[in-house]
């Protein structure tokens, strides 16, 4: 089973933070007046100035999120002020008991015998504290009520939720019913579901998966509206919106009216589940296949009552609002996993339980490793920042064996994917594109 890391690092969390702050300036067709307004109340509640704030814009539009990070400094390595793990353990201590001022957490690292007495100053402390947004100030700062998110535009805003779905026999224990989940993702313009798949677990990344199913289909949002659920806060989703230029909103506990759109949507699946346990499906694949089939033509191309009986593929259609698409590679960029690893003595890194080939030149020194959870087979390994290569899962070789060997060569020399369907699906990609009046997600609209 695939373990979600628990942290992002130091300058993941900085970039997020700054991402937040500028998001709501990156919709697309954004009028003059509202971008004005919106840039007002950012520099309101916020420590920044005007021009920090355009800088910010700037990079993220230049290089994306790795724009946002804190520049790596010259002296890397040797003897600083304050540490990154002096300040991980700040920021626990501080979300361990928010009301925790900052000259007690330094009392605590001093007692703790962590820091020396006297090394860290309050003000330094302080202002990391409050770029991560755990300072009290930032707290108080922090926009509440309710907003109505009602967008007239398709892709402006999408909803999700999980609901629970039918059971199923289990994989490897067919006398054993197991649950299935719904992850779903509709536009709150148009009620388009954009995706929607059944899973049999929450352990692993399926809210990033179905996700990213979602955005390759019908194109990037301006933000996505989701609940304040324990999968839906990973720092993991907020870094691949991030990274997407996607603007991520947390509802609160129990507010029905901002749900109401997604709500109203997974009620009518229940009708679609009490007939698909009339069929009794036998595997996760008949379920969503059948699923596939109820959506397009059960709903998407359904008379919906909210949209005076026009279908919601049909009112998503006839939007003339641009789209805006990320290719296959930038997709699959953006809901990387990451994770550092010493390599050991023989050249490896465990990963997951499996060890990976780095190579002899890279013992005893910790590498960045970014790679897909649903795919194991290949992992790139980074190292100051730069990219090495991939990493291999170690396979022991077979020696003195002839016929082993000469099988193994063959089977190096056997295609691992069909350049055929990489080219059609890539075309497919394209077609959509002209046909629904797509731009590139980078190709942000509107000026500073």
């Amino acid at each position: 089973m695939v373990r979600l890391p628990k942290e992002l690092s130091y300058q993941q969390e900085i970039a997020l933070k700054r991402f937040a702050l500028i998001a709501p300036l990156l919709e697309p067709d954004l009028e003059a007046a509202e971008k004005r307004q919106r840039r007002k109340e950012i520099l309101a509640r916020s420590e920044i100035s005007s021009r920090t704030l355009r800088r910010y814009l700037q990079l993220y539009r230049q290089q994306g999120l790795s724009g946002l990070m804190p520049k790596i400094r010259s002296d890397n390595g040797s003897s600083r002020t304050i540490s990154h793990e002096i300040i991980e353990e700040a920021v626990k201590l501080k979300e361990e008991l928010p009301e925790r001022s900052v000259s007690q957490i330094i009392a605590i690292l001093e007692g703790e015998k962590k820091v020396p007495a006297g090394m860290l100053a309050r003000s330094t402390l302080g202002r990391h504290l409050s770029r991560l947004g755990l300072t009290q100030k930032e707290a108080n700062q922090k926009i509440s009520g309710h907003r109505r998110f009602a967008k007239e535009q398709r892709n402006r805003l999408w909803q999700a939720d999980i609901k629970y779905g039918p059971y199923l026999p289990h994989p490897k224990n067919p006398k054993r019913k197991v649950r299935t989940y719904l992850v779903a993702f509709i536009d709150d313009a148009t009620r388009l579901l954009c995706h929607g798949e059944f899973y049999l677990d929450q352990k692993r990344p399926v809210l990033e998966d179905c996700f990213r199913k979602a955005i390759l289909k019908r194109g990037i949002p301006d933000a996505v509206y989701v609940d304040n659920g324990k999968i839906f806060v990973s720092r993991w989703f907020r870094l691949g919106c991030a990274r997407l230029g996607i603007r991520p909103i947390n509802t609160k506990p129990y507010s029905p009216e901002s749900k109401g759109k997604i709500e109203r949507f997974n009620r009518t699946v229940e009708s679609f589940i009490a007939e698909i346990e009339l069929q009794q499906p036998e595997t996760l694949a008949e379920l969503n296949q059948a699923f596939a089939v109820w959506v397009e033509e059960g709903y998407n191309h359904h008379p919906h009552s909210s949209l005076e009986n026009e279908t919601p593929a049909n009112r998503f259609q006839k939007d003339t609002r641009r789209l805006r698409f990320a290719s296959l590679e930038e997709c699959r960029e953006a809901f990387l996993w990451e994770a550092s690893r010493r390599v050991d003595k023989t050249g490896c890194i465990k990963l997951e339980g499996r060890f990976y080939e780095i190579g002899l030149e890279w013992i005893r020194k910790t590498v960045d490793l970014r790679y897909d959870p649903f795919d194991l087979e290949s992992i790139e390994f980074w190292y100051n920042g730069q990219k090495q290569g991939l990493a291999k899962p170690l396979v022991i070789q077979e020696y003195n064996n002839l016929a082993a060997k000469n099988k193994k060569e063959q089977e190096n020399k056997t295609p691992k994917t069909s350049r055929l369907l990489t080219v059609l699906e890539e075309r497919s990609i394209e077609r959509r594109r002209r046909k629904l009046g797509a731009i590139p997600f980078r190709q942000l609209e509107g000026g500073k």
